[in-house]
């Protein structure tokens, strides 16, 4: 698996034995590197047919209130539109985040994403990221 798309914050790479799309953040970003990260991630999902995110956060920091505000209101709500069927992404985190106020408050709960076209979830274990990924 070669990556498709190197920044020097993001990693995007495609894996075809499991039709899935994996973002690797490679440092802390800021609010304009996390939108133009995801819009690229979202252009190479679109260009390979894919619903099935892997995003590893472990080696950035967290998505503050702003930037979860975005993705909600700006981000999630293209992927129906331009892939069609319900979009799963799954968050790799370092276990100090699931620890994080801030960052429970900034991610949706379970029942946010019961009527909507896709669905998150977070991780501590790619094992079991990829498990939920195929379910």
């Amino acid at each position: 698996m070669s990556p498709i798309l190197v920044q020097d914050f993001l990693e995007i790479s495609y894996r075809a034995d499991l039709d899935l799309l994996l973002g690797r953040w490679l440092r802390p970003i800021e609010l304009a590197e996390m939108q133009q990260g995801y819009e690229l991630l979202l252009d190479a999902a679109v260009a390979g047919g894919c619903r099935r995110w892997l995003l590893d956060v472990r080696r950035r920091q967290n998505t503050h209130q702003v930037g979860a505000q975005w993705m909600v209101d700006t981000l999630l709500p293209q992927l129906t539109t331009r892939l069609g069927g319900r979009t799963r992404l799954a968050y790799l985190m370092a276990p100090v985040y699931l620890r994080d106020e801030a960052a429970d408050a900034a991610f949706p709960p379970a029942s946010y994403f019961v009527d909507k076209p896709f669905v998150g979830e977070r991780f501590i274990e790619e094992d079991a990221a990829l498990y939920w990924l195929q379910a």
